[in-house]
């Protein structure tokens, strides 16, 4: 995060300190421009959103398609307990003694039941298996992170260096001509 002695990307500081010295007409032919740190727009930070980017598009087509296998099969289910429900009611009124309709109700409901059992477990296996992609994906996105946080680091080593560098270059005693065919 950008504080008053390590700046961000843009610089503007540094531009705004040249906006007195502008004349106020004409306007000037050159403004001041921010200067860009050695990461702002950097390939390594795109490749790193890129990849994030693409693990939480991964991350909501897993789960979307996940949804739609569950609502899909749940859906299916409902739609046959309704037509096994309607020929329940028009085998009923088709009944002549109450033994008949008792083992048709029984017949039915064992069946229902059973249906009802093997649905939820079916259920359970999507959401389990769901669950189980998802924590795949997430588990990439988390190494994503951990990919970005060491790319930062390498990159704020070699900002570091830069800096270090331009400040030795800049605390160096320059030699004059004359003095360095005197030394010799």
């Amino acid at each position: 995060m950008p504080t008053k002695s390590n700046t961000g990307a843009f610089d503007f500081s540094a531009m705004m300190a040249e906006w007195p010295k502008l004349p106020e007409w004409p306007v000037p032919t050159e403004w001041p421009m921010p200067t860009f740190s050695n990461w702002a727009f950097a390939e390594r930070e795109d490749r790193i959103e890129a990849k994030t980017i693409e693990s939480f598009q991964k991350m909501g087509q897993t789960m979307w398609s996940h949804a739609e296998k569950a609502f899909d099969d749940h859906m299916n289910f409902v739609s046959h307990r309704l037509h096994e429900d309607f020929e329940c009611a028009k085998s009923l009124s088709q009944c002549a003694a109450p033994e008949e309709t008792m083992a048709k109700l029984q017949e039915f409901y064992s069946r229902m039941a059973s249906e009802y059992q093997t649905h939820f477990e079916k259920q359970a296996t999507l959401f389990r298996n769901s669950f189980s992609e998802g924590a795949a994906t997430v588990e990439e996105l988390n190494e994503t992170a951990m990919e970005s946080v060491n790319e930062m680091s390498r990159a704020a080593e070699e900002s570091l260096t830069e800096v270090k560098a331009a400040a030795a270059a800049a605390a160096k005693p320059k030699t004059s001509p004359r003095t360095s065919k005197a030394k010799s």
